[in-house]
C-alpha cells in the first residue's frame, strides 16, 4: 500500500513538472515571436513604397 502511494505522488509530481515545462516552452516560444514581430515591423513599414505621383 505505501509504495502505491509513493508510485502515485512520484508520477503526480513528474506529471506536474512536465507540464510546467511544456507551459514554460509555449510561452517562450509567444515571446519569442512577439519580439521578432516588434523588431521587424518598422522594417515591414518602409518596404514596397510605391512612389508618390503628383
Amino acid at each position: 500500500m505505501a509504495q502505491k502511494e509513493a508510485l502515485t505522488t512520484a508520477l503526480r509530481k513528474i506529471k506536474h513538472t512536465k507540464n510546467r515545462q511544456i507551459s514554460q516552452a509555449f510561452s517562450h516560444t509567444y515571446l519569442v515571436g512577439a519580439v521578432i514581430v516588434l523588431i521587424l515591423s518598422p522594417i515591414a513599414l518602409l518596404t514596397d513604397r510605391k512612389p508618390l505621383k503628383s
